[in-house]
Formats: C-alpha cells, structure tokens, sequence
C-alpha cells in the first residue's frame, strides 16, 4: 500500500525512523508541539518518498491534490492530511509554505542539474527553508531576523544531505546537485561520478560546499539564543548534528563514494550534552574561509 493510499501513518513513529543527521522534533521540543511538528515532517517525508523512492510526478500530484482537498474541507482525505489541516488551522501557518515544499519535490522530478549555487540555494528555498519557518510559526517566534538565520541553517542542512548522497544521487536518480560551474572549476566531468572513488576535484568541490555549510551553520547560530528555552535548545541540537557530519565528511577527506558519514540515534546522546553545555558555534561551524 502506498503512502498515500494509507491511513494508517504514524507521524511520530516516522519521524523517529528516519533520525539521520538532526533530531526531528525530539524531546527537546514542548510535548504540546511536538505532534504538529511531527505531521509536518510526515507530510514532506511522504511527498519526498514520492520523489526519491518511489519517482512518481502523478502520486506527487495526487498528493497534492488530496492537501489541497483537505485544506478545503472535504472529506475522504487521509488521516495525516486531516490532522494537518486542524495543525494549519490552529496555528494560523502559511499554506504556501507546504506548496513550496511540494513544488520543490516536483522540481526533483524535472530538473536534474543545478548550474551554479544561486539555482542551488533557489531550490533550497522551496525544499528546505519552509520547515524551519513553520516551526518558527508553531512556535510564535517569526521575525525578519528570525527568518533569516532559519533560512541560513535550513539551506545549510539541505546540502550537507546533497554532499553526503552524492553517489546515490546519480546513480539512483540521475540527480547532481553539485553546483555544475563548482564542479568545472574543479575539473570534473560527469564520467567521474561513474568511478568507484572520488577524484580529486569532486574531493575539492565537496570541501567547497561543506565550507559554505559550516558558515551557514555559524552565521545561523545566534538563531538560539534568540529563541531560548526549549525550541533554542532543539537549534542548538540540529546544528551540533549536522556539524558533526561536517567533521566526519572531513575526516574521511570528502571520499563519499566509499563511505558515506552520517550521525544517528546512537549520537543523540553526545549531541544533546554538547548542546546543554556548549554556548559557542560547533567547531565545524567556524571553518573554512
């Protein structure tokens, strides 16, 4: 059964499934949030499955089309669709804000290379930085400068997942998301990510971005403080994780063909001390240039 045929979806139990390089609404976040949290996630994780996994534009559509009807009002919807709608209602959130993510897993599925980083950071304006607005929304905490240090962390986190999935990005999907100037500036031709190994110069593109993230992530930072309490706390664990793939991506000197570094449930500990006691940026954070 499809995921969008299916009622029976469990927006928490999915989010805890799919833990790779940040929490998503863990713990850290108020009890009395977390379930909207969670129907936001399961809603992008359906729609992305539809892309990535499954590569159907009419199911995306469809799913689409079934938001849109429950938004609406109708009835016969699946349950998450409903669930969210009382979420959107609620808290008054922005329904362009979940097209735009439903816009960017279409693009997946019609543009399969990104000419330069400004047509990158575009898409990452429709795939990632909703979702940080929305929690900025559930939370009650939107302001321009808010916004904008969300955006810079949300854009951060999409292409440290772009760096990571390099090789399954092609070889699966016939996406590259590396910029494609990066990518000549470096020497490297489509054929190199038919090798076994990275080259030198996809070595070199990979380092580039993962720089570019680990200034996002400490230009994005004082988005904490900003927020305190326990949605600040949730910031701080979403960057230490995603910053500790930066360190890993390091480590390994960009080789992700062999291996591919990630953070999961079992540095959810690490990650929440780190977040408790640390005050300053991650150390991945205040590299590069």
């Amino acid at each position: 059964m499809s995921r969008l045929d299916s009622n029976q979806i469990d927006p928490e139990e999915l989010a805890r499934s799919h833990y790779e390089n940040f929490p998503v609404g863990s713990f850290l976040i108020h009890p009395s949030i977390r379930p909207h949290v969670h129907r936001i996630y399961a809603f992008a994780r359906v729609a992305d499955d539809l892309a990535d996994e499954v590569q159907d534009l009419g199911a995306l559509r469809d799913w689409r089309a079934a938001f849109r009807d429950a938004l609406d009002g109708q009835s016969g919807v699946p349950q998450l669709l409903a669930d969210l709608t009382r979420t959107v209602r609620e808290f008054q959130l922005p329904e362009e804000l979940f097209f735009d993510l439903l816009d960017a897993f279409e693009r997946d599925l019609t543009q399969f290379r990104y000419a330069d980083l400004d047509d990158l950071i575009s898409y990452c304006r429709q795939s990632a930085d909703p979702i940080g607005r929305l929690l900025l929304h559930l939370h009650g905490k939107v302001d321009d400068e808010n916004l904008r240090l969300s955006d810079r962390i949300c854009t951060a986190l999409q292409i440290v997942n772009h760096c990571q999935d390099v090789q399954s990005d092609y070889h699966e999907r016939d996406r590259i998301y590396l910029p494609l100037d990066l990518l000549a500036r470096h020497g490297v031709s489509e054929e190199d990510f038919e090798l076994p190994e990275c080259t030198r110069g996809l070595r070199a593109s990979i380092a580039e971005l993962v720089d570019f993230c680990g200034q996002g992530f400490a230009i994005g930072w004082p988005l904490a403080r900003r927020l305190g309490g326990r949605f600040g706390l949730e910031v701080k664990a979403i960057v230490h994780s995603a910053c500790l793939v930066l360190e890993r991506l390091r480590l390994v000197d960009y080789e992700v063909f062999r291996r591919r570094p990630t953070v999961g449930s079992t540095d959810a500990p690490d990650v929440i001390l780190r977040s408790l006691l640390l005050p300053w940026p991650p150390r991945a954070a205040r590299a590069g240039p």
